[in-house]
């Protein structure tokens, strides 16, 4: 009887070191719509350096690839979460200016840039260059607000 007591002590711990293992592991994993110098292609699909799809920008609303709505561009160039969290606004240059001083560029070519360095690009018939900056601050690995701002998605 003490042998069977113990065996199913190890047995449980054993399957709670798994279970919690397992929910830690899915915190640390980057979250599905970001990746490494996403691309704004022609119909709105975002996709990453290996063609990989992370979601979409469309109507001014940025979906991730389920097709839930993760962020929105307004007509007058605030972008937030879905929640409504602000999260920066489109300057009248067509630059990106965040709530935190981060400012993005996108060149005529489509290259969107922060201090100066390529991070994304929006192919040439997509029909608003400005969505760079959704491009950067919602499927972007490399946002500084990154984050914080996945946080507000999930919420």
């Amino acid at each position: 009887m003490k042998t069977k007591s113990i065996l199913t002590m190890m047995l449980m711990l054993f399957a709670f070191s798994f279970i919690h293992a397992q929910d830690a592991q899915k915190r640390e994993m980057p979250p599905k719509h970001r990746g490494m110098h996403p691309r704004l292609q022609t119909d709105g699909t975002v996709v990453d350096d290996d063609g990989k799809p992370l979601g979409s920008i469309k109507n001014g609303k940025a979906c991730d690839v389920t097709g839930k709505v993760i962020g929105v561009i307004s007509g007058h160039g605030d972008v937030s979460t879905a929640s409504g969290k602000m999260i920066g606004k489109i300057q009248k240059d067509g630059s990106y200016k965040s709530m935190k001083g981060h400012v993005v560029t996108t060149d005529p070519d489509g290259v969107v840039k922060v201090a100066g360095k390529d991070i994304a690009k929006v192919e040439a018939g997509y029909k608003d260059k400005s969505h760079g900056c959704a491009l950067h601050c919602f499927f972007s690995s490399e946002n500084e607000d990154a984050k914080e701002i996945d946080t507000e998605i999930k919420n």
